[in-house]
């Protein structure tokens, strides 16, 4: 086969041979071009890397926290039968009469209460008397008289400051001794009201911390492969 080349190569015209040169190279440099490694394509790759995150710890910690409890207590509650419900009242009296009077001469004026005391308790009844004279003007004077149980007594005020005062009117307020009111009692009671405490609870948390940790992801690199690499694979 070798020799049929030459002899047919021998054969060939010089233009020929010079066209068959040409075609050689150009076969040549196709070949040649085809197989070298000039297109330059991505592909990934899987790469490391550090970087640090930050992971959250669960951990325990002791707090105060309040909580409401009953708590007893006593307290002194008082009850009686009537209102107002006090410890100790007035004794019993009761006002028979009274009147008021001017001196003969205005020399004056008076005024007289009669009171009897109706219990079975005595003592010292004090009257306060206010007496309005000519012209509005009003006086107050002060009476007292001890009466026995069961009895009345007269209770006896004069006014002789003011001579030419008629005496127009009065009127009066009787403070009675006292005695101890039968229906008056004191109690202990047990109550129980609200009160804050505070007792130790655990509880927890999460705080942060942080990680170097080590980690894939993919890169792109880039690689040169033949053009008919490049026709048959991209």
């Amino acid at each position: 086969m070798w020799k049929k080349l030459v002899k047919s190569w021998k054969n060939l015209s010089k233009a020929g041979k010079a066209l068959a040169i040409v075609i050689a190279l150009v076969v040549c440099f196709m070949l040649v071009f085809s197989f070298m490694p000039i297109m330059r394509v991505p592909y990934p790759i899987e790469e490391t890397y550090q970087t640090t995150e930050t992971y959250y710890v669960r951990e325990s910690y002791t707090a105060l926290e309040p909580y409401t409890v009953l708590e007893p207590y006593t307290e002194i509650e008082i009850y009686c039968e009537e209102e107002p419900c006090e410890k100790y009242i007035p004794i019993d009296y009761a006002v028979i009469s009274g009147r008021g009077y001017n001196y003969y001469g205005d020399a004056g004026c008076g005024v007289e209460l009669y009171i009897e005391n109706k219990d079975e308790i005595s003592g010292t009844f004090i009257v306060e008397f206010l007496l309005t004279l000519q012209g509005d003007i009003n006086i107050t004077i002060t009476g007292q008289k001890y009466i026995g149980a069961g009895s009345t007594q007269r209770v006896l005020v004069t006014y002789e400051d003011a001579p030419l005062k008629t005496l127009y009117s009065f009127s009066y307020s009787v403070t009675a001794p006292q005695k101890p009111n039968p229906t008056y009692r004191e109690e202990e009671v047990t109550k129980y009201r609200e009160v804050i405490e505070y007792g130790e609870v655990t509880k927890y948390r999460y705080i942060p911390e942080e990680l170097t940790v080590v980690k894939t992801r993919t890169a792109t690199s880039y690689k040169r492969v033949s053009l008919l690499r490049y026709l048959l694979s991209y």
